[in-house]
């Protein structure tokens, strides 16, 4: 019996180019890639208050239907925040939606919402996007600290 198997040579696109001398230098490539992340800053921090305005929606649907399946909406807009605010070096913002994930995540596995809870996140979230770059000069500890007291004592555990 004989073998009909064929071999054939994969050409790799990537390594050759690779192989070849020039091509940026990293600190070229992160320069580049700064540059492009900074050319998208206005509207990528705008769409940080659209995300919280939907956040603000999606609780007040929940609340007045007292719908829990809105956490999981509420989980992927907050972490969505979280993933912005965190590129564009929004830390407290950032923080805020970490906060809120871990509330929304509590609650879409099974736990008896508690709306409160998510309202006044919602409302520090929209806040700090709504400051945008000028949260740090406005103080947002004060916002964080009375976040972080909601989330301890909603979930004592965390």
């Amino acid at each position: 019996m004989t073998s009909n198997a064929r071999v054939f040579a994969v050409h790799n696109k990537l390594a050759e180019i690779a192989s070849q001398p020039g091509g940026r230098r990293p600190e070229d490539a992160i320069r580049a890639a700064n540059a492009k992340i900074e050319g998208v800053r206005d509207a990528s921090i705008a769409s940080l208050l659209e995300k919280a305005d939907h956040m603000v929606a999606l609780a007040a649907q929940g609340r007045a239907e007292d719908d829990a399946s809105v956490m999981s909406g509420i989980y992927d807009t907050s972490n969505a925040t979280y993933g912005l605010a965190g590129s564009f070096g929004l830390t407290a913002l950032a923080e805020a939606c970490f906060s809120l994930c871990d509330l929304a995540d509590c609650f879409r596995g099974g736990e008896p919402v508690n709306w409160p809870a998510i309202d006044v996140h919602v409302d520090g979230i929209r806040l700090l996007a709504g400051l945008g770059d000028k949260a740090g000069a406005a103080g947002p500890e004060s916002i964080l600290e009375g976040l972080r007291r909601v989330r301890a004592r909603v979930l004592p555990s965390a």
